[in-house]
């Protein structure tokens, strides 16, 4: 708990002074403004890219105001705090009434935030203008003079095919990263500060990552402190590894051939994300199904499940809205709240067989195997359904690098939980609340 303390207090001291507001757009964006503390500092807005947010950009933004800029950081419809629902359209024109508003020297933009800037780079002049990762756009007969443009090694194919061609603009592929790695990386920030004209030697960014890293690990590390393992409780269960790989393929097949005729959850209203959490429903009703044919379906202990829910707070409130705030959206403003119970609702059928399952299939290293093993059984059937049978969401293959990352994290730290409340529904309680959580603070609302 000290180190966490004092990763807290380091941190906040590295960072910049910031204030929250909402621009009077319509509808009203809000935003974070970043201060240098230098005389008359060049503005600069940010904007981000889909499925992101102003919180997103936070790092970008102190090494922003670190190296002598005043920052802006929106939220575009959809995104963040913003309580409308996201289309393209309306984000272009409250992005072009916020550049009224700000009247901006620089303007940078990631990904989409960067194909609306040069949208608005027809009839808009910047002083300059950083495009980093752009999605491809229309971009007619425009020159782009004082432009920089950035793509990353393995970045978006479309992105590395687009970037190059920008006429007039200076294009630097980075390597050894990724789409959003320049919004991250301390070399990559180095080199768009210096190409500004800010002063680089000012950077703090890699201090700052330095102490959010201790920040997480101190966290984790009193998680695990705090829910010592207890003896497991024996148990002999009729499924083999083949048969719950068998039951993790007919359920993935069975959610996408559901969905090709209705998503079942899409009045959650998440940008292409309403798919996944109606997939999560559809193969866990399926799976909750085959353990009650099995007569396998476990019950709940309420002391139990009340460590569990403790536990999903302790993790979204300081590793999400303590540490990961720093680098994501982690709040849920008005229309979340609903959209996060509804999540987790949906996700617990799943996590309910997996937690039944898939820990007592043999030995620690065979259960991990076969966690890799489903995870990616779900995210092929995802990828299946979207690319064959529903395009209108085929965003989500984009992040399903980023989902399988994500999956067998929360999959690590169910079983910590699992193995102290010994008790499968209690842990799948904990995966479900995580994830709803996550992903109702995370995603685009349409």
């Amino acid at each position: 708990m000290v180190l966490f303390s004092l990763s807290i207090m380091r941190t906040d001291a590295l960072e910049p002074r910031r204030e929250t507001g909402t621009l009077p757009t319509q509808p009203p964006t809000p935003y974070f403004r970043y201060f240098s503390g230098a005389q008359a500092a060049p503005r600069v807005l940010v904007v981000h890219g889909l499925n992101s947010n102003k919180a997103f950009m936070q790092i970008f933004c102190a090494a922003l105001a670190d190296a002598g800029f005043e920052a802006y950081a929106i939220d575009l419809p959809g995104h963040g705090d913003s309580n409308v629902g996201f289309n393209a359209v309306l984000a272009d024109r409250v992005l072009d009434q916020a550049v009224s508003l700000l009247n901006p020297d620089i303007a940078i933009g990631h990904s989409m935030g960067a194909s609306l800037l040069i949208d608005l780079a027809h009839h808009a002049k910047f002083r300059k203008l950083v495009l980093i990762s752009p999605g491809t756009t229309a971009v007619n007969d425009l020159k782009f003079e004082n432009t920089l443009v950035t793509s990353e090694t393995w970045d978006i194919p479309a992105v590395n095919a687009f970037a190059p061609h920008l006429d007039g603009a200076e294009w630097r592929k980075f390597t050894w990263g990724m789409h959003s790695s320049a919004l991250m990386k301390p070399d990559q920030i180095r080199e768009i500060v210096k190409w500004l004209g800010g002063d680089p030697d000012k950077l703090r960014t890699g201090r700052r990552l330095a102490w959010l890293g201790l920040m997480f690990a101190a966290a984790s590390t009193l998680g695990i402190v705090l829910l010592p393992k207890r003896p497991a409780i024996a148990q002999t269960l009729p499924f083999s590894k083949a048969d719950v790989v068998l039951c993790y393929v007919v359920a993935g097949g069975a959610a996408v051939v559901v969905q090709k005729y209705v998503v079942v959850l899409r009045f959650v209203r998440l940008f292409a994300m309403d798919y996944l959490v109606s997939f999560f429903f559809v193969a866990g009703v399926v799976l909750v199904a085959i353990l009650t044919a099995k007569k396998q379906l476990p019950s709940g202990d309420p002391k139990a499940i009340v460590k569990a829910i403790m536990a999903s707070a302790f993790v979204i409130v300081l590793l999400g809205l303590i540490a990961g705030s720093h680098f994501i959206h982690m709040s849920l403003s008005d229309g979340r709240w609903w959209r996060f119970l509804v999540i987790s609702a949906a996700s617990f059928p799943l996590y309910l067989f997996d937690e039944t399952i898939t820990r007592e299939i043999g030995a620690r290293w065979r259960n991990a195997g076969i966690a890799v093993v489903t995870r990616t059984l779900i995210a092929a059937s995802i990828a299946t359904g979207v690319l064959l049978l529903n395009r209108q969401s085929a965003f989500i293959v984009l992040l399903l690098g980023l989902f399988l990352v994500f999956w067998l994290t929360l999959w690590i730290a169910t079983g910590l939980v699992g193995r102290h409340v010994r008790n499968p529904v209690a842990a799948a309680l904990f995966a479900a609340l995580v994830q709803g959580w996550m992903f109702a603070a995370w995603f685009v609302t349409v």
